[in-house]
């Protein structure tokens, strides 16, 4: 069965780790776990935006790795304390169980896209 979506049908919401008053990053969930086929490790597919001058809270996923591709903005990425300046086009893995945080360092927003895959 062909499940369409489109990304205007998606509102804004903080991350799942952010203090919903005062959120870090901001996430459109495209596909989310439920909707995907009950064999499929995929947890989610999601556009992210940062703000400017912005930081999202440092967090882990134990059983989940996530990937980042970013398309407009500059930043940096830290994963267990290794950081590294991001910019578009770069993509970034973090395994299952690594904390990660990433921070805009520019003046627009960061935005990116995140994808979650299943361990098990």
């Amino acid at each position: 069965m062909l499940k369409k979506v489109n990304r205007k049908d998606r509102d804004w919401e903080p991350g799942s780790h952010e203090d919903p008053q005062n959120p870090g990053v901001y996430k459109k969930v495209l596909v989310r776990q439920e909707e995907a086929d009950p064999d499929s490790k995929l947890m989610m597919f999601q556009l992210c935006k940062i703000p400017s001058r912005t930081t999202h809270v440092a967090h882990s996923h134990p059983t989940m790795d996530e990937i980042f591709y970013f398309e407009e903005g500059k930043g940096e990425i830290e994963v267990d304390g290794e950081k590294e300046k991001i910019v578009s086009g770069d993509r970034i893995i973090v395994p299952a169980g690594q904390v990660h945080q990433i921070r805009n360092t520019g003046t627009v927003e960061l935005k990116f896209i995140g994808l979650g895959v299943a361990l098990d």
